[in-house]
């Protein structure tokens, strides 16, 4: 059975790209309560996920002044 790293935050754009991650850890909770107040303003999904010893980890493929986002949110 793999060992549990911990937890992460995930912050995914409309497009479904990652677009910041943050590890939870003990001591963190009101720097990543502002990160993820930050990021939802934004716009962006966030997810709380578990990580094992040998899982991937995400990667940060949305950038600044990326534009696949713009094709993903339907404006009415």
């Amino acid at each position: 059975m793999k060992e549990r790293k911990g937890f992460i935050y995930l912050a995914k754009r409309p497009c479904g790209k990652v677009s910041a991650m943050s590890w939870d850890d003990a001591g963190s909770e009101k720097e990543n309560a502002k990160m993820t107040y930050e990021w939802i303003r934004r716009g962006d999904t966030v997810e709380r996920v578990e990580v094992f010893e040998g899982d991937p980890m995400p990667e940060q493929i949305c950038y600044p002044g990326c534009n696949d986002c713009r094709k993903a949110v339907v404006m009415p």
